[in-house]
């Protein structure tokens, strides 16, 4: 395998979405930053590159041409209110004419979301999401509320697609990740709720594409020859750092859920409602994604800001503190990883570490 991601490979698939892990030092963004060269020369497209926040847009505007500009040396390129120029190189000691910059893409930041609808953008082919997946061991950056549907709404002011629009550019979406974690808007939207195969895997009807490159020669040699490889292995951190491996995607405590199990109660939170079953009969307690039909009662924990209503969960205190309870014991089951790892989150209001 190539030390570098072979985005040859992925574009020639033509998914509207790639989602792109691969372990760091792939090349992955650096490739698609020069795809999106390629393509403005070739036929005049853009790209749009999406950020979480307004900060980290600045730190990405500010250098993005930097290391990928070198090798289009007959071109310069600048960064200036949001938006990405090109322009063909001047000879030695001209300046460039104001009228050679063409726009080449955008910047634009998820928490900017209502600005987007009132900018214009135009001949959009390719729309960019770099750390999309955060690493689990970042406790600096977090996921925004509603990421996919941020997402959604910002691909759609920045296309304007019309579904009559037959000569439109039909544009394609590309969120890249590096150490991956189970727990993340993107698998959530798509029902991935375990570590996916290694290889390429549809999702949605063939609407996205994930790649999930498995580690091979470059891996191994960052793991065993680097400074950083060697500090990962005293703790045991490469699976995920080098390697690509998923973080917490173990079975541990995975169980399918007796028939027999009863409903007891279920919890909204953070937009997803988990259903508590009782086994009587094995005396264990079974954590779901789904609840009955109409069932009763559900305890909302969150309020629209994302953050714990207390009033709420005051009331469902005395059902979760038995669920702790029980969960010291090691008797309770989850239906997925991903349930396990979003249901400790809820444990944690009640006091479990």
């Amino acid at each position: 395998m190539s030390r570098y991601y072979n985005w040859g490979n992925t574009l020639s698939k033509d998914a509207d979405i790639n989602i792109i892990i691969t372990s760091r030092g792939r090349g992955k963004t650096y490739g698609l930053r020069r795809q999106c060269i390629r393509d403005h020369l070739k036929d005049g497209s853009r790209f749009v590159e999406v950020t979480r926040t307004k900060a980290e847009l600045k730190e990405i505007a500010d250098n993005y041409f930097d290391r990928v500009g070198a090798e289009f040396g007959g071109h310069v390129f600048r960064v200036r209110s949001k938006i990405a120029y090109i322009a063909p190189k001047p000879p030695e000691g001209k300046k460039v004419k104001s009228d050679q910059w063409r726009v080449l893409g955008y910047f634009v930041a998820m928490t900017e979301l209502q600005t987007i609808k009132k900018r214009t953008f135009n001949r959009v082919r390719r729309i960019l999401m770099d750390e999309a997946i955060l690493e689990r061991i970042d406790r600096y950056h977090t996921y925004l509320p509603y990421e996919w549907e941020c997402l959604q709404s910002i691909v759609d002011s920045c296309t304007r697609e019309r579904a009559d629009d037959i000569d439109r550019v039909h544009p394609k979406v590309y969120l890249l990740g590096n150490a991956c974690d189970l727990i993340n808007p993107w698998f959530r939207a798509l029902g991935i709720d375990r570590a996916p195969a290694y290889g390429y895997t549809w999702y949605a009807n063939k609407l996205c594409l994930l790649h999930y490159e498995e580690p091979g020669e470059y891996e191994q040699g960052k793991a065993r020859d680097t400074l950083a490889g060697r500090m990962a292995a005293v703790t045991g951190s490469g699976s995920v750092s080098i390697k690509n491996e998923f973080g917490r995607a173990n079975l541990d405590f995975v169980h399918e859920k007796p028939k027999r199990a009863k409903f007891d109660f279920g919890i909204r939170y953070e937009g997803e409602t988990f259903g508590v079953w009782e086994d009587k009969k094995e005396t264990y307690i079974f954590v779901t994604r789904k609840v009955p039909n109409n069932a009763c009662p559900i305890y909302a924990l969150t309020a629209k800001d994302g953050r714990a209503n207390l009033n709420v969960a005051r009331r469902a205190e005395p059902a979760l503190k038995y669920v702790v309870n029980l969960y010291y014991a090691g008797i309770v089951l989850y239906d997925s990883p991903y349930t396990r790892e979003k249901f400790l989150a809820i444990l944690a209001l009640f006091g479990v570490r």
